[in-house]
């Protein structure tokens, strides 16, 4: 409402202004001198502007007749029979929801990208069991490094038992030097001792050769278990690396088939393609939507077309564009207040036309005379 009282106050200033700019120019025209331009001079001009004011008196006649049919059609569907009114408010109901519909069919935001869009046209008939497939290779792939992660984990255990091992290996060897050198000196000691005190000496010997015994018994067990760890690191070991290596051919496999179906179908994983190929199903059915209302709008435009012209309304392709008008009538009402308007200043552009030309008249008489 507010928007069709702007426009009207808009039309009213614009007729106003080209009221004012008529009468400004008859005075002009009114208070022109002859003197001002050669005899010549004035002639030629004065018939250049005698043709054009034809020119442009004929243009105008023909809008004034153009205008005057629109509204005679107007009149001539406001009288419009019941039935006949029935059908062109059908299909103008129609004409506006087709419209709507594809008007947002084409705004949609979600629309494919033109080049995803071929890729799932061109392989639509196989794209449902690549879903199966491409899904079952991702899940291959995550199962591939996670036994590739779980291979490099214990890789790093043994990695970590073989130097644990050689630790220990290294920390025996000291054990045992350490140790023989302490029962060597006790055995001097204790000799020593034996001698200057003339004690008997035996049994501490027997207890230091015992402790020795011991000693030499444990590293011999400890450097024999640190060796067979050492040994079967090194077996485990080679078993870890040929099965990742294994594992590494199978990830390469796997990572090329996935990157193929990804460039195939413009993707990056199953998830987008999924989501695209739903897209996609619901893109070609709002196509086949789009094409159907295609025709039904073409079918609605021909039926409004003919009931018009059957009313005897000049102009029927008209009003395709203004279908709006034929439902509303406010909306009549401002397409008829814009022709009246029109009307108005084509008749005022007229009458200041004609004056100019016979005042243009007199004054190539009087010259001529």
């Amino acid at each position: 409402m507010l928007r069709r009282k702007k426009r009207r106050k808009i039309e009213a200033a614009e007729a106003a202004d080209f009221s004012e700019a008529l009468r400004r120019e008859k005075k002009t025209r009114r208070g022109k001198k002859k003197a001002d331009v050669s005899p010549e001079l004035s002639e030629g001009t004065m018939r250049e502007q005698i043709e054009e004011l034809e020119r442009q008196i004929a243009l105008s006649k023909r809008e004034y007749e153009a205008v005057t049919s629109y509204l005679t059609d107007m009149q001539r569907i406001d009288r419009l029979e019941p039935k006949e009114r029935s059908a062109v408010n059908t299909a103008a109901n129609g004409i506006i929801q087709l419209t709507r519909e594809r008007n947002k069919y084409q705004n949609n935001p979600d629309r494919i990208p033109t080049e995803q869009y071929r890729a799932m046209e061109r392989y639509e008939k196989e794209i449902p069991n690549e879903l199966k497939n491409l899904y079952e290779q991702e899940q291959y792939q995550s199962m591939v490094k996670a036994d590739l992660r779980q291979l490099d984990g214990e890789r790093a255990v043994i990695q970590y038992e073989r130097e644990q091992a050689q630790d220990k290996k290294l920390f025996l060897r000291r054990l045992a030097i350490g140790s023989a050198v302490l029962v060597i000196v006790l055995f001097i000691t204790l000799f020593v001792a034996g001698r200057v005190s003339s004690a008997d000496m035996t049994l501490p010997l027997l207890l230091t050769a015992a402790m020795e015994a011991a000693v030499v018994a444990y590293i011999a067990a400890a450097a024999s278990a640190c060796e067979r760890v050492l040994k079967e690191s090194v077996f485990r070991q080679n078993r870890v690396i040929q099965l990742t290596n294994k594992v590494k051919i199978k990830l390469v496999n796997s990572t090329s088939m996935l990157d193929y179906c990804y460039e195939k179908y413009c993707v990056e994983s199953y998830r987008e393609l999924a989501e695209l190929w739903e897209k996609y199903v619901k893109t070609r059915e709002e196509e086949r939507r789009y094409r159907r209302s295609t025709e039904m709008l073409e079918q609605h435009s021909r039926q409004l077309v003919s009931t018009l012209r059957a009313a005897g309304v000049r102009d029927a392709e008209i009003w395709l564009y203004q279908v709006d008008a034929l439902l509303d009538d406010r909306e009549m009402v401002e397409v008829r207040h814009h022709l009246n308007t029109r009307r108005q200043r084509i008749r005022e552009r007229l009458e200041f036309n004609n004056e100019q030309l016979e005042q243009f008249r007199r004054e190539l008489a009087e010259t001529e005379s």
